[in-house]
């Protein structure tokens, strides 16, 4: 089996999507001579990953055996062939539409070939974001439209981000009183800071946290400050974790050795694909460390995420999942054939091959930007 093409469709954005969904959403196809097609969805801006793929991989994997990922991987994240690396968001569709293909030409779902899932049905978690500009009843409406759809699992994010250092510690500790006063004492919730805090302010709302009961407390610091990330750790006695905007195994060894979080993020397409995803999974289970996936969206990179997950014995804490930057998960569903949609705040990945998606060629015209 041969790659023939390799092609990007950008999706308009549904009526409600978010203001923060700042690039355009994107699918990835990789062709093949023998009429399977692997599927993936971009992250970032969909112009620089089009120019990357058409100028550069492109002509480097036609003619390559997608039933290699492992070596396509290496190729283009490695630079074994052009000595050039690429970046991992743009190497990592490529590698699951890859792993996509494997399935399919197995005629295996991919939780099978990747050792056989522990569990099919996974719950997930509801999370929130964009706190930063909400103030705590806002959130609190959007928490209570999870519980009115089924989810018994929170998170509500501030999105600080580290240039916005301890900017508004005060009222991030207001929305997550007031959600976690609403919820019920058996339902978890959890707070991201998305890097927003220095390590003094990071602790000091820690414990007030724990105070109320906190699932997990999310990138308290920036990603690069891992010496401080273990003062964090050290200081509190609920779960810290960390690890969605690491680019490599490498980086969560590192991540693992001198930051110490409790519980590794990987997201499959910022970490470059499943075939990285693989390695920081074993890297968890040989560092005993939780693992909660960050790859939030419906859709092929979700689905790759969970099959990936759903294989780990010891993963037993939800998955995350938002419709923020996508839509409505019935609306952004309507491009595949089968869609994975929640019900009742779980996912019940298929036994249809590869990722179980298959798209609806037609649907996919009518969404993409003209």
């Amino acid at each position: 089996m041969k790659i023939t093409d390799v092609t990007v469709t950008e999706l308009r954005a549904t009526p409600d999507r978010q203001p923060a969904a700042a690039a355009g959403r994107f699918i990835v196809q990789v062709h093949t001579d023998e009429g399977l097609t692997g599927i993936a969805e971009g992250a970032g801006n969909a112009a620089v990953t089009r120019t990357y793929l058409h100028e550069l991989i492109k002509p480097l994997i036609v003619g390559m055996d997608p039933l290699r990922p492992r070596r396509i991987w290496e190729a283009l994240r490695l630079g074994v062939v052009l000595w050039t690396q690429f970046p991992t968001q743009v190497v990592g569709p490529i590698d699951v539409a890859c792993w996509d293909i494997v399935g399919k030409a197995a005629r295996l779902p991919l939780h099978t070939l990747l050792g056989g899932a522990r569990r099919t049905e996974i719950p997930l978690y509801w999370s929130r974001g964009n706190g930063w500009r909400k103030n705590p009843e806002e959130m609190l409406e959007e928490v209570q439209e999870g519980y009115e759809r089924g989810f018994r699992a929170f998170k509500i994010r501030m999105d600080w981000r580290d240039n916005r250092q301890d900017a508004d510690p005060a009222k991030d500790f207001a929305i997550f009183r007031r959600c976690r006063e609403w919820l019920p004492d058996d339902v978890p919730l959890s707070f991201d800071a998305n890097c927003g805090y220095s390590v003094p302010t990071a602790i000091e709302q820690g414990r007030r946290f724990e105070e109320l009961g906190i699932a997990h407390f999310e990138e308290p610091l920036p990603q690069y400050d891992l010496p401080g990330l273990r003062q964090v750790v050290d200081a509190l006695d609920c779960a810290v974790s960390t690890g969605e905007g690491e680019t490599s195994s490498w980086r969560f060894r590192d991540l693992i050795q001198i930051g110490n979080p409790d519980i590794l993020q990987p997201d499959v397409i910022i970490v470059g694909g499943l075939t990285e995803m693989l390695r920081v999974f074993e890297l968890a289970v040989v560092h005993n460390k939780v693992l909660m996936p960050h790859s939030p969206n419906i859709g092929p990179n979700a689905a790759a995420s969970l099959h990936a997950y759903s294989t780990v014995t010891n993963a037993v804490r939800p998955h995350e999942f938002s419709e923020e930057f996508t839509g409505p998960a019935e609306v952004v569903g309507g491009i595949y054939q089968e869609p994975l949609i929640p019900e009742g705040g779980v996912i019940r990945l298929p036994d249809r091959p590869g990722l179980g998606l298959e798209i609806d060629q037609a649907a996919l015209r009518r969404a993409a930007v003209d």
